[in-house]
């Protein structure tokens, strides 16, 4: 058994090891994760957004914001319309309740940008727009390369900027051109950015979030998208409120009443396949402890009445030699030091009182209990026992053996 387990520990140590040779990266890998995030440096983070947005509009300082719109929007503290709302996320997926927050909020003058490749029902509803394209690598909504267009007006040229790597091809249709403004354009001629004004405030939508990733923007002179974008935003705003919120954010339909802590990590693929091979060695671990380590659980045998026994030796002892009255003696005294030690009951006095006391701690019947006392009186006053007695006297103890053992 030990031997096989060795085997099996060595073929699953065999398998890991050529997995980690055969898939390991050849030289230095291209880092493809979409992770969307401003603390990354890597080709599709959003360091570069992040740290020139603000330098973009003097004067304004950068909140990292991860509460919900109820938790930080106040109308007395925006009435001055000098904020701008900026996310960035794979995708957006508002209640109606958070849209009428960022419609209010829009209302007194601010601004709101979204840039996500997809939107849930409810805020395609609520803007009346709809959204279309490809999501995730190495999908047929993914293209290698690509321009991507802003327009004039309200730029002052028509200027397309080139995407060596990869981007979405996610765009807008059934946009009402009487309420919205086009922006930019993909590749295709579909609008990837659109303008739609909100009271003294307005939203920009953006389906195409790699445009704010780190390897578009640092690609010769694509940094003038995101120079050019924000320069759509008046020159008067002071506060810039970067959402993470909505990044992590499943939206009313998704959502769970008690969300697991894990759902961030398992969106990531690596750490599902970590976990998942972690899980299946330690069953296996498991498995082959259990079958090393558990043994046979003999089966015990049930105690015997020694009590009974000693007494049938005593009796068999005395018998054969034809003394009863004797026998009937030691019979009486086991069964006294035999009341005495289980019991606990003194058996100085054989009265009504000791009759009750045994028999409710036995759990014997009381009339059996007398005719017990009756035997062991007779015994003791000194009577000769005769051969009959001492059977009779014998069949009562070794009853009350039985029963109470």
């Amino acid at each position: 058994m030990r031997k096989q387990t060795i085997y099996i520990i060595g073929a699953v140590l065999a398998v890991v090891l050529l997995l980690v040779i055969f898939l390991r990266p050849r030289g230095e890998a291209f880092d493809k994760r979409l992770v969307l995030d401003k603390n990354y440096k890597t080709p599709f983070g959003l360091y570069v957004t992040y740290n020139q947005l603000g330098g973009f509009i003097k004067g304004s300082k950068v909140k990292v914001n991860t509460q919900a719109p109820w938790e930080w929007y106040s109308a007395d503290s925006f009435a001055d319309g000098q904020s701008v709302f900026f996310l960035v996320s794979q995708h957006f997926y508002p209640t109606k309740n958070e849209l009428a927050y960022l419609y209010d909020y829009a209302k007194q003058g601010n601004q709101v940008f979204i840039c996500s490749p997809t939107m849930n029902e409810t805020a395609k509803t609520y803007f009346g727009v709809g959204e279309e394209g490809g999501l995730g690598f190495g999908g047929s909504g993914i293209n290698d390369s690509g321009l991507v267009h802003l327009l004039n007006p309200p730029f002052a040229s028509d200027t397309a900027y080139f995407n060596p790597g990869y981007h979405y091809t996610a765009h807008f249709n059934g946009v009402d051109s009487v309420h919205y403004t086009v922006l930019g354009k993909d590749d295709s001629g579909y609008p990837n950015f659109i303008k739609v004004a909100a009271g003294k405030g307005c939203f920009y939508l953006n389906s195409n979030p790699l445009l704010f990733a780190n390897y578009f923007l640092l690609y010769r002179n694509n940094i003038g998208y995101l120079q050019k974008v924000v320069s759509l935003l008046p020159p008067d705003k002071k506060r810039i409120i970067w959402d993470e919120y909505f990044v992590y954010s499943l939206g009313q339909e998704n959502r769970n009443d008690a969300p697991s802590p894990f759902r961030v990590l398992f969106a990531i693929n690596a750490f599902r396949w970590a976990f998942s091979i972690a899980f299946l060695l330690l069953a296996l671990y498991i498995l082959l402890g259990i079958k090393m380590v558990q043994r046979a659980i003999p089966l015990l045998a049930k105690p015997k009445n020694d009590t009974l026994e000693f007494t049938k030796t005593i009796g068999r002892l005395y018998f054969e030699k034809g003394d009863s009255t004797n026998l009937a003696n030691k019979m009486a005294t086991y069964l006294l030091e035999h009341v005495r030690n289980k019991y606990f009951i003194k058996t100085t006095l054989l009265n009504d009182e000791f009759i009750k006391n045994l028999a409710s701690k036995a759990g014997y019947e009381e009339d059996k209990v007398r005719q017990l006392v009756e035997y062991l009186l007779f015994i003791q006053v000194g009577n000769k026992v005769t051969e009959q007695q001492l059977a009779e006297i014998y069949a009562a103890f070794s009853t009350f053996y039985k029963y109470t053992s």
